[in-house]
């Protein structure tokens, strides 16, 4: 059995589609005539393509200029030689082997270009999702951006007020918690350490509004108890006294105005 190579199956292609020149199509020939079952299996694979693809070509007529030389020559070569049978046999026999080919090659075209353009736009639509999430990342990126900057602006404002947020009894010695005030936006920045609740309980927090207090959400800090909450709008600087925490069922105090479990932490301006 002669060795496979890769080469074959390409040669196998060429000669199914019949573009094979003679010194390649006799060392095919030679190959399969030692024995090769997978050029064997391969060239039936191509020759079947080739004739889908043939039927699927629409038929190639010859133009009427064409046709008017071809049936003129055979009428010259008959009145020269006699109309014999002979010769009318030679001329049934002509087959359009020209014009199979350039069928086959125009669907084989088709095809390729087909697969091709399909290939393209499989690696366009790659280049879009790939678009898209970049444009997410960015999109998150200058959110954080603007939200960094924002909480800076609040933290290094010239006239910011500062509330060291002191343990009430009720609260636990871990807790830290540091407020930044700036009258001038009436924006706040509050930063908590060590505050992980209890199972089935929430931190809230609280404004101190001269006599009464004033809901600022409940705190919800990552695995490792820190937490930086942002208030855009804490209330009147004429007003605003301070702020304070307190450990609520989960989900928080159902009033804005009063909470119902203890108050763990507390801290005003200036002390």
């Amino acid at each position: 059995m002669s060795e496979h190579r890769d080469e074959y199956l390409d040669l196998c292609a060429g000669y199914a589609l019949g573009a094979l020149d003679d010194a390649d199509r006799r060392r095919l020939e030679a190959h399969l005539a030692e024995g090769c079952a997978e050029c064997e299996a391969a060239l039936a694979d191509f020759s079947d393509s080739v004739v889908q693809l043939a039927r699927s070509a629409p038929d190639a007529q010859p133009t009427p200029a064409l046709r008017a030389r071809v049936l003129s020559a055979v009428k010259a070569e008959g009145a020269g030689r006699g109309d014999t049978g002979a010769d009318r046999a030679r001329v049934l026999e002509l087959k359009p082997r020209r014009t199979a080919w350039v069928a086959w090659t125009w669907a084989a075209a088709a095809v390729f270009l087909a697969i091709a353009t399909a290939m393209l736009w499989n690696q366009a639509d790659s280049l879009r999702s790939e678009l898209a999430a970049v444009s997410r990342s960015l999109s998150d990126a200058r959110r954080k951006l603007e939200a960094d900057r924002s909480l800076i602006a609040v933290l290094s404002a010239p006239g910011a007020r500062v509330a060291e947020m002191q343990i009430t009894p009720a609260g636990v010695k871990e807790l830290r918690a540091r407020a930044t005030y700036d009258p001038k936006t009436r924006s706040a920045v509050i930063v908590f350490e060590n505050f992980t609740a209890p199972s089935g309980r929430d931190y809230q927090l609280w404004a101190l509004r001269g006599a009464g207090v004033a809901s600022l959400g409940v705190i919800k800090p990552d695995s490792t108890g820190r937490a930086i909450v942002e208030v855009a709008d804490a209330g009147d600087p004429g007003l605003l006294a301070g702020f304070a925490v307190s450990l609520e069922p989960a989900g928080g105090s159902p009033y804005n105005d009063k909470p119902t479990g203890p108050v763990v932490m507390a801290g005003k301006f200036g002390t």
